[in-house]
């Protein structure tokens, strides 16, 4: 994986390369037969993990299974080889769920006909909270999984200089999992499947060539099973949920229908000329996506700013998507480029390249988009482009690579540059095409006393809701430079020090367009385009800043011992975003440069140590070197990793009715910041992270005081651990065994606290762990055996 500065001959996405190698055959048969295991019977509970009724705590049952073989070998001696493999994984896995729903009285004070319905969204609650109308509800939610995954590879030498190989390789999931604290159901279905030919061919001993071709294809079905499966007749049919503030939000069923398909074709020749190592070629890419967003099914959303505002039927917002069915989306991408290594003189070596990158406008290929700007006063005439190309993706790459004692020398000076450009999600341009289903969007900054169900004068006025894209948008890119001084010390340890930086610009991001002009609170609201409501457009307005100091010392594995830790001080700063198609929440969209803070996943310091060590026993060791006792004592293996992290950055948001806010802006605002209050509570614990009092609700039509990511979850820290053997049964037949202990101290991890004022109990309450999955980083303590026979 290359995770910054790389060459030119990597490119198309501004984040890390990551190269994928399939093994080959050889001349003698090799394979391998393995299984993984977990079970709660090994694994000890969670922080949360108790019984609402009982208060006894419990593990929660686990079972995962992770099996698979492998084999390869000839099948013509020195020309054609074959390899295949095969994984499967089964999980059944229960974790603790915790939502805050309507309590008994809360649901006894709602009278309406037309919204007690709506109630049986949410499950009743076993626990009362420090708020009257909100209980706590706990119980177990399955996370569920079935996946198999196959490969096969073929390799072919024709002659000396030349060889093919191709692959297939083909993966099928069904996933069945929480979509929310409230008993909503996940289950996506996907198949994911992979081909690639490759023909090499060396012209002379300095010249080689490599072609390649693959298609990459990814068919998903993503059910949504929600609580809420009542429906909305005013625009639909439709499912129709309630969101209101102070609880949980209940999901309505839908579906996610994308079929996604890339052909690429790459061109790699490789010149060793003098002291130059060229490499030249140039890659096309072409993308296809097959995709109906959730809007398989039509959705309606209600939102009720408070409590009393949903007994009352004060409604804030109706929000309605129509069904959309498949779209075709097409892009291509050309990225030629040149690449230079230059000896300069033993101990300097330059690295220098060029490489352009241009992709195509999105299109949909029965032209089913719609445009909509503000030069068009609406939609545009059919067959406007999204948006406009770009044709300036010009990414120089330059770095070196210097050794101040000569070749013979233990220090060496690394310094890079790099311009990488992004060219956004294909699924980031269906705008167009959900903008061609029906979409309403009606604030009570547009209607005062909105009610449900709507009547026929709340919607006198056009509120169409649309999705758009900047027609002036460029393509994202990243600087990055870095600079480091590695050094070789006694007992073969190698520390480093490294300065690295990067600046994003034209990074991905979206903003609430159409706002209103003026006080939104007044009936005499102006809107640039009058005929719509208040809608998404997104663009690549995003700037990002990132900063880091990295140290790390590291010891190749000598007599049996392998050493290595890394520590790296950061701080990552963005304004709408850092490109990754997040919507961080603007307070004042006519001053974006006011959200300028540490972006969301900004972790300021991060540590990581690991180490094997060979026990010394057995043949080829110190003690023990023959007989039972080295025998049973012999091939052990000692391994493990700590890390740790600071808290994450987390955003204190609010609830305010659309027309108590400057803009009639429909989404989260932040609080005001009481004075001489401290943020977090006393004493800070997961059910009093934040304390309530250093936060207000801004006056009608102000903007809160407080800035974006003012708060810090907690950081953690985690110990795993495993011991190996490996035991020689005949000469070609190895048997190893593995017991891994993930968290092995149990040490709580826990996420991050509610971060809305306005959800009152739940509040600064933590009620999960970092992860909640069976795998992975930030779970209660688990173990995990694994046997493995190899020949």
């Amino acid at each position: 994986m290359a995770s910054s500065q790389y060459t030119a001959d990597k490119g198309g996405s501004a984040g890390a390369q990551i190269s994928v190698v399939t093994k080959a055959g050889t001349n003698a048969f090799h394979g391998a037969a393995f299984e993984f295991l977990r079970n709660n019977v090994f694994d000890a509970r969670g922080p949360f993990d108790v019984d609402p009724l009982t208060g006894l705590g419990f593990v929660p049952p686990l079972r995962l299974n992770q099996f698979g073989g492998s084999i390869g070998g000839p099948i013509q001696k020195d020309r054609t080889f074959f390899y295949a493999n095969y994984e499967g994984l089964r999980q059944i896995q229960n974790r603790t769920v915790i939502g805050f729903v309507p309590s008994a009285a809360y649901r006894a004070s709602v009278t309406d006909p037309a919204l007690t319905p709506f109630l049986s969204s949410w499950p009743i609650g076993q626990t009362h909270t420090s708020d009257p109308n909100v209980d706590q509800w706990t119980a177990p939610g399955a996370n569920n999984q079935r996946e198999d995954n196959g490969m096969f590879r073929l390799d072919h030498r024709f002659s000396d200089n030349t060889s093919i190989f191709g692959h297939v390789i083909i993966n099928d999931a069904t996933i069945n999992s929480v979509a929310d604290t409230v008993g909503g159901r996940d289950n996506p279905l996907v198949r994911t499947s992979n081909y690639v030919v490759q023909l090499t061919h060396l012209f002379s001993p300095t010249v080689i060539n490599e072609l390649r071709g693959g298609v990459n294809r990814s068919a998903m079905h993503h059910y949504f099973l929600g609580t809420s499966p009542l429906l909305d007749t005013v625009d639909g049919p439709a499912y129709v949920a309630a969101s209101i503030s102070g609880f949980d939000s209940p999901s309505q069923n839908s579906l996610d229908e994308e079929i996604g398909t890339t052909i690429d074709a790459y061109d790699d020749l490789s010149i060793v000329k003098g002291r130059h190592t060229i490499k030249i070629g140039m890659s096309v890419e072409r993308h296809r996506l097959n995709n109906s967003s959730e809007a398989k099914f039509a959705d309606t959303t209600l939102t009720y700013a408070s409590p009393q505002d949903f007994v009352n039927n004060s409604l804030d917002d109706y929000f309605f998507v129509g069904a959309l069915d498949l779209a075709g989306h097409r892009r291509t991408y050309f990225m030629p480029y040149a690449q230079d290594t230059f000896k300069v003189r033993p101990n300097l070596t330059l690295y220098y390249g060029l490489r352009y990158e241009y992709y195509t406008v999105v299109k949909e290929v029965h032209g089913e988009q719609a445009v909509v700007t503000i030069a068009c006063g609406g939609v545009c005439p059919k067959g406007t482009p999204l948006y406009g190309p770009t044709y300036r993706n010009f990414a120089p790459r330059l770095g070196l690579a210097w050794m101040p004692g000569g070749t013979g020398g233990q220090t060496v000076l690394r310094a890079g540059f790099g311009m990488y450009y992004e060219p956004n999600q294909m699924d980031d341009f269906s705008d167009g095409h959900e903008s061609t289903g029906k979409r309403v969007d009606v604030s009570s900054a547009d209607v005062p006393g909105l009610t449900w169900p709507l009547t026929p004068a709340q919607l006198t006025a056009p509120f169409s809701s649309p999705k758009a894209w900047d027609p002036k948008r460029h393509d994202g890119y990243f600087e990055d430079w870095s600079l480091s001084l590695e050094r070789i010390f006694p007992h073969s340890f190698l520390a480093k020090i490294a300065y690295q930086g990067s600046e994003g610009h034209h990074l991905f991001s979206a903003v609430r367009f159409n706002r209103c002009e003026g006080n939104s609170g007044l009936t005499n609201c102006i809107r640039p385009i009058p005929t719509f409501g208040e809608f998404n457009q997104k663009s690549n307005y995003g700037n990002s800043n990132f900063h880091s100091l990295q140290v790390s010392v590291e010891r190749p594995s000598t007599n049996g011992w392998l050493w290595g830790t890394q520590y790296m001080w950061s701080h990552g700063l963005s304004d709408v975003g850092f490109g990754a198609g997040e919507y961080p929440h603007i307070q004042n969209y006519n001053c974006i440069k006011c959200s300028y803070s540490s972006t969301d996943i900004d972790i300021r310091q991060t540590l990581s140590v690991n180490t094997v060590y060979e026990l010394p026993f057995g043949p080829g060791k110190h003690f023990l070197t023959s007989g039972v006792m080295g025998k049973l004592l012999g091939g052990w293996e000692l391994s493990g990793i700590a890390a740790a992290s600071s808290g994450r950055p987390i955003d204190i948001l609010v609830d305010v009715s659309s027309t108590d806010r400057p803009d009639g802006v429909t989404r989260n605002q932040r609080p005001d910041l009481v004075p001489g209050q401290s943020i977090y509570g006393t004493p800070k614990t997961i059910n009093n992270w934040f304390n309530i009092n250093a936060f207000a609700v801004p006056a009608v039509g102000t903007w809160g005081s407080l800035g974006r990511n003012a708060g810090r979850g907690p950081g953690y820290y985690e110990i795993d651990t495993a011991l190996e053997k490996s035991t020689v049964l005949t000469e070609r037949l190895n048997l190893k065994f593995r017991a891994e202990a993930f968290n092995l101290f149990n040490h709580p991890i826990y996420g991050d606290p509610d971060s809305d004022i306005s959800d009152g109990a739940a509040f600064g309450h933590i009620t999960s762990e970092l992860n909640t999955g069976p795998t992975g980083l930030g779970s209660s303590r688990k173990l995990q055996l694994m046997l493995r026979l190899e020949f």
